[in-house]
């Protein structure tokens, strides 16, 4: 399975951090070893040590402020070696807060890149969302109630869990923030030490020749004259998926010629619009790059703050307008009517009507695409970003 977004960030960051003349190593979990075993190996030049750490997920509310196991094995590798720099990336399963300590003693500078909500919720911050509130700009109730928290996941729930994860918090150089949606979210719940960076990705480095656009199109049966809309990612409820199904069903019912390009599993089970469907599954990074390449539009309709999907910064390289949610950082990369369109995915109207704008007019899609390339390449490159990291590094 593809690496998550968080993951394919830290790697490219990683790859920057080599490429910039650093000594790397890399600490990970592996799930098949046992618990605090430690396995050893070199990887395109980095030293990578992945620890063995597997529990049941009920747990995690507790063990992802101390795991001992990964702790314990952590403190082995920072005695065998010397570190000047730390950088932190989901540490909130495994690796645990713990190890904010466990660095800080060794006097390393740390920062911690947070990739997501989970210094502060158990999820995807979803409470704070009205959907009834159908505004082009509506309110997110930023406060995380604990009442809801505790009745949202119940067996998992741990009454100091985010007292205990301040403290550790508090011991960081620096907490960056992919989004200043993301950052107003944690400041609003006690998160103080923060400073934004936008993620960044590699930019294409090579042309995609006609031959590979006509065998893609072959093997998933898509048919010339036919408008493609990408939905991609890990998908789930939370990134709009009774959105993206109603939209398509008032699409089905009209003269549009529309299919819809799902990347990452086919979570619709509805017979009506299974010829409307296209479900290649998860795609290697190349066919990925087809896949924005022949859509004329690209979907991010998240119906919680989403940090700041990578999907976005994808297809805007590729040169697709993107409709996105207004909830979370997608709308800091896209300049609302210019490199696509911001929209509230719970108001399905506004929704659709952006969708059949774009469809319906061929100068409006090729000027969206030649300004989101243009953005991309002046805003949100990985040589941008690690541009932006490198002074907290020294």
């Amino acid at each position: 399975m593809p690496l998550s977004n968080a993951e394919r960030v830290a790697y490219l960051m990683t790859k920057e951090y080599l490429n910039s003349g650093h000594k790397v190593s890399v600490i990970t979990i592996n799930s098949k070893l046992s618990n605090g075993e430690v396995k050893k190996m070199d990887y395109e030049g980095m030293t990578i040590h992945q620890i063995g750490s597997s529990y049941h997920r009920y747990l995690i509310a507790y063990l992802s402020l101390y795991n001992p196991w990964v702790v314990n094995a952590i403190r082995k590798i920072l005695n065998d070696n010397e570190f000047d720099f730390a950088h932190l990336h989901n540490i909130h399963t495994h690796i645990s807060y713990g190890v904010i300590s466990l660095i800080r003693n060794r006097n390393i500078k740390q920062i911690m890149t947070a990739h997501d909500y989970m210094s502060i919720d158990y999820g995807k911050f979803t409470q704070g969302i009205d959907s009834d509130d159908l505004s082009e700009s509506p309110k997110i109730h930023a406060k995380l109630n604990p009442f809801k928290t505790f009745w949202n996941y119940k067996k998992s729930y741990n009454p100091f869990r985010n007292i205990v994860i301040k403290f550790f918090l508090n011991k960081l150089h620096k907490i960056i923030t992919v989004s200043q949606a993301q950052d107003f979210l944690l400041r609003e719940n006690g998160i103080n030490n923060t400073f934004t960076i936008n993620n960044g990705i590699l930019k294409y480095d090579n042309i995609i020749g006609d031959n590979e656009i006509k065998f893609f199109k072959e093997k998933y049966h898509i048919n010339e004259g036919e408008k493609i809309i990408l939905w991609a990612g890990r998908l789930s409820d939370a990134k709009g998926a009774k959105q993206v199904l109603e939209v398509l069903n008032r699409l089905s019912n009209t003269d549009y010629n529309v299919r819809l390009l799902v990347v990452g599993g086919d979570i619709f089970k509805n017979d009506k619009l299974e010829k409307h469907i296209i479900s290649p599954g998860w795609l290697s990074s190349e066919d990925m790059r087809i896949a924005y390449e022949i859509s004329d539009i690209t979907l991010a309709p998240s119906i919680y703050p989403d940090p700041f999907p990578t999907v976005v910064l994808e297809s805007m390289q590729s040169g697709t307008p993107v409709i996105a949610t207004c909830f979370g950082g997608a709308k800091e990369a896209i300049v609302n009517g210019k490199t696509g369109f911001v929209v509230n995915p719970f108001n399905i109207d506004y929704f659709y009507n952006r969708i059949t704008e774009i469809l319906d007019n061929d100068e409006l899609s090729g000027d969206m695409g030649k300004e989101s390339k243009k953005r991309f390449d002046n805003l949100f490159t990985i040589d941008n970003c690690i541009k932006q990291y490198a002074k907290f590094v020294h």
